[in-house]
């Protein structure tokens, strides 16, 4: 019985979106994928009951590991909340990806993290979300604006089980984060993946947070996802992307 009723859920679903497909004026669910564009500039326009209930249930179909779903998603529409999660154990709630200028001091922290050091256990080269060196062959777009929490009228917060028997429970989460993104981009919204507000979220008021958000504490946070009507003059600095020759090969 339950086997069935996702399947229901799934055509439900897939028939929601195509319809958001429609609506937002792409040719097929092809042009989505390909031109995934991250907004960095959203307006002050809500996203509808309706359509964060679509978006939500994208992430809620989405594949895992022995189908754990180890996910849980938190919706926050109400700015004060936002506010209370940026400013959580003194943080800023995550770096924009500006160059400088838009830290605390007036510049990016030394070696790119607060502290003055990488996380540990990070890769050498590592940098937080946004990034605080230019993209490769490139640089940043001058005066282009990073959007970071705050900026749009839904922040959509995803949580990992920590307890979760899945052998991969954070590619999962990255799977329905993925999916909403899409279905955001499917209905006509831009959107944003960010990580830096992880730091305030499973900081010091990590368990206080939870239990505002109504989310059990042995969850983690992992990402945050970004969703709103894009800003009718946003200026992009988005990078261009690699040719399929450095990045893809074929084994026939």
């Amino acid at each position: 019985m339950r086997q069935w009723k996702r399947i229901v859920v799934s055509f439900l679903l897939i028939l929601s979106l195509t319809c958001g497909i429609a609506s937002a004026g792409a040719e097929n669910l092809t042009d989505i994928l390909t031109d995934s564009r991250t907004a960095q500039s959203f307006s002050d326009e809500a996203v509808s009951d309706e359509d964060l209930n679509v978006i939500l249930n994208a992430g809620l179909a989405a594949t895992s590991a022995i189908n754990q779903q180890p996910w849980y998603f938190v919706a926050v529409t109400n700015q004060d909340v936002i506010a209370e999660i940026k400013g959580s154990a003194g943080g800023a709630g995550g770096f924009g990806g500006a160059p400088g200028g838009a830290f605390p001091g007036g510049s990016a922290p030394e070696g790119g993290f607060p502290g003055g050091g990488k996380p540990e256990g990070a890769p050498e080269g590592f940098k937080p979300e946004g990034g605080f060196a230019p993209p490769a062959g490139g640089s940043f777009g001058v005066g282009a604006a990073k959007a970071s929490l705050g900026d749009s009228p839904v922040a959509i917060i995803i949580y990992m089980n920590e307890k979760t028997s899945s052998p991969n429970a954070s590619f999962d989460c990255g799977l329905a984060c993925e999916n909403m993104f899409i279905a955001a981009k499917a209905l006509g919204y831009g959107a944003k993946i960010v990580s830096s507000p992880t730091m305030q979220l499973n900081g010091a008021n990590h368990d206080a947070l939870c239990e505002k958000l109504g989310v059990d504490t042995a969850y983690t946070a992992v990402a945050v996802l970004l969703i709103g009507r894009e800003a009718t003059d946003a200026v992009t600095s988005a990078s261009v992307r690699n040719d399929m020759a450095d990045k893809v090969s074929i084994i026939k």
